[in-house]
């Protein structure tokens, strides 16, 4: 039962003159006369965005004041300043139901008539109707204040917020970053388990709120930051046809066969017990040289190790890469001798030669191979998170892609394997007692990419099927970006609530209003207006959208943008002397 009854007298505003469908018109006969304040709570007299309810047969019809005016013909009166009195209407989204005992509906039980009560709607209705009641005992997390009303606190069910996907979205200086770090500090503070993949690495202001990973250097990152690769056998086939990009009609199936023969050598190598005819295979340098090797022997050894071979992900010497490929490219067996490999094939080599080339132009770039190729002191990424995940004293993990180069698509395919790995993990059931919010920053470069050409394409859609399925297996996904516009609208759909700070791009804004619920779209048309770290909350896990001010982070992302203080005009004494 709700302690205040939410048609008190002294919050009347005015009456409902007219209804039409969702909306109803007010006729502001009384908000003049009401004080700023009512037992030192804001009261609403009047402004846009403002929410009030309306007496409806003793069932308050929540809603939302959308326009505000003065009826054609009278607006002269403002201007002259006449002192006959003018009177003002106003628009009023109907959004949802609110019963006296403190309940909620969404959408309209009663629809208001004509000469309806209009009121001021108090904290504790507001509070009822987007489910953050003072008693709950939910878990929550305190995103801000209400933008009409800063003594209101938006605290909202941790089920809402990440029980379903959440997006962060906002144009450049909008309040985005300042968002995705107050509920990184505020998982920490709920121990809670979060990965943050900073694309800029701007969240290392966390400091020891979180652990924290990077790829390539960590000079400027926080003290104790564990520099991490990711072993190109992490790769499944297509992420590693993304990274080298062969054809698909003569240099794939040659790369194919070198990945299968280089993991042949391994299993050579480390079979202490091998068979005495397997240790005749010529492996120089990490490599199996076929030419004139005995095809039985090659044969009889890759059914032994068969299981190992085919394994996606068991290790193999990618430095010899290059040379295995060229090993490939032998002729047919010899008619005359046809129990051994023949020797090069000169046309063979022609069409794997641009792969060759590009191998080993990777080979050449430390800073690719210090990640596909980890070299001492370089951790693998991929155990560190599971290292993170079993430790109950760490509850937020960042990896930072700041000193990791977009070269060869390396970036999409980190994120994407990164991806991969926690969705095969949620798929074993490894997040329904602890469930795991991933956060991606600037998500718009890491959903739906495709990488190559019309002839041999890849598509990197990891976290495009955790937002299809994750959630089911305690997987979910903060997406934050500043171009929405940019991201499937399939992943859009799937998210259960969205910040929305300012949207100035028409695109952007469609592609919100597009995912949004009917009664949402209304609350769009406020997003060119909103002030840096104002943010409307909307979607099907919110019962109405609501504009709030986002809380401060207590360590705010270091998003602030290039300083020209260093930039001076010359001085006057040494313009020299104006031309004619």
């Amino acid at each position: 039962m709700m302690k205040a009854h939410p048609f008190s007298p002294e919050r009347r505003i005015g009456h409902v003159f007219q209804v039409e469908g969702s909306f109803a018109d007010v006729a502001f006969s009384a908000a003049n006369e009401l004080p700023r304040s009512h037992f030192g709570e804001y009261l609403g007299r009047g402004e846009v965005g403002e929410f009030v309810v309306i007496d409806v047969g003793g069932v308050a019809t929540f809603g939302r004041l959308l326009r505000v005016g003065t009826p054609a013909g009278r607006a002269e009166d403002l201007v002259t300043g006449t002192e006959r009195k003018v009177p003002v209407e106003g628009r009023i989204q109907l959004l949802s139901t609110l019963e006296l005992s403190g309940t909620s509906t969404r959408g309209i039980v009663k629809y208001p008539k004509v000469g309806d009560a209009v009121f001021a709607a108090s904290s504790e209705a507001i509070l009822s109707v987007i489910g953050t009641t003072a008693d709950s005992t939910t878990p929550v997390l305190r995103l801000g204040r209400l933008s009409v009303d800063e003594s209101v606190p938006v605290d909202v069910p941790l089920k809402r917020l990440f029980g379903r996907h959440l997006a962060v979205v906002g144009a450049t200086g909008s309040g985005k970053s300042w968002t995705l770090g107050h509920l990184a500090e505020s998982v920490a503070a709920l121990r809670g388990k979060m990965i943050l993949i900073d694309a800029s690495g701007e969240f290392r202001t966390l400091g020891d709120r979180a652990r924290h990973l990077a790829f390539g250097s960590t000079t400027e990152e926080p003290p104790g930051t564990v520099p991490v690769g990711i072993p190109h056998y992490m790769m499944r086939e297509s992420d590693r046809n993304a990274f080298l990009n062969p054809s698909a009609g003569s240099q794939l199936p040659k790369l194919r066969e070198a990945v299968r023969t280089l993991r042949l050598a391994e299993a050579i190598a480390a079979d202490n017990a091998r068979d005495p005819a397997h240790a005749r295979i010529a492996v120089i340098n990490g490599r199996v040289a076929k030419a004139g090797g005995s095809i039985q022997n090659y044969q009889s050894a890759m059914q032994k190790y068969i299981g190992y071979i085919e394994s996606p992900y068991s290790p193999f010497n990618f430095r010899a890469l290059a040379e295995q490929v060229q090993c490939e490219c032998i002729w047919p067996t010899d008619r005359a001798n046809p129990s051994v490999f023949g020797g090069a094939d000169q046309t063979s080599l022609g069409y794997v030669a641009s792969l060759i080339s590009r191998i080993n132009d990777l080979l050449q770039s430390p800073e690719i191979m210090n990640v596909i190729d980890p070299p001492a002191g370089v951790s693998n990424v991929i155990q560190e998170m599971s290292n993170w995940f079993s430790d109950p004293d760490s509850h937020v993990l960042r990896i930072s892609l700041r000193n990791l180069t977009f070269a060869n698509h390396l970036r999409e395919i980190v994120v994407n394997i990164l991806g991969q790995t926690l969705l095969g993990w949620a798929r074993q059931d490894s997040f329904r007692k602890a469930p795991l919010v991933v956060a991606i920053d600037e998500a718009h470069q890491f959903f739906d990419v495709t990488v190559g050409d019309e002839f041999a394409s890849t598509h990197l859609n990891a976290f495009d099927a955790i937002a299809k399925e994750g959630r089911k297996y305690g997987l979910t996904t903060c997406v934050a970006t500043q171009r929405p516009g940019d991201l499937p609208a399939g992943v859009l759909s799937q998210v259960g609530m969205t910040i929305v700070h300012r949207l100035a791009d028409g695109r952007d804004r469609q592609r919100v209003e597009q995912a949004a619920a009917e009664l949402d779209h209304s609350a769009t048309k406020l997003l060119p207006g909103l002030v840096p770290g104002e943010a409307i909350l909307m979607g099907v896990d919110f019962p109405v959208p609501v504009s709030v001010r986002i809380q401060k982070p207590v360590s705010p992302p270091a998003s602030d943008g290039p300083s020209y203080d260093a930039w001076h005009p010359p001085a006057v004494a040494s313009l020299g002397t104006p031309g004619p």
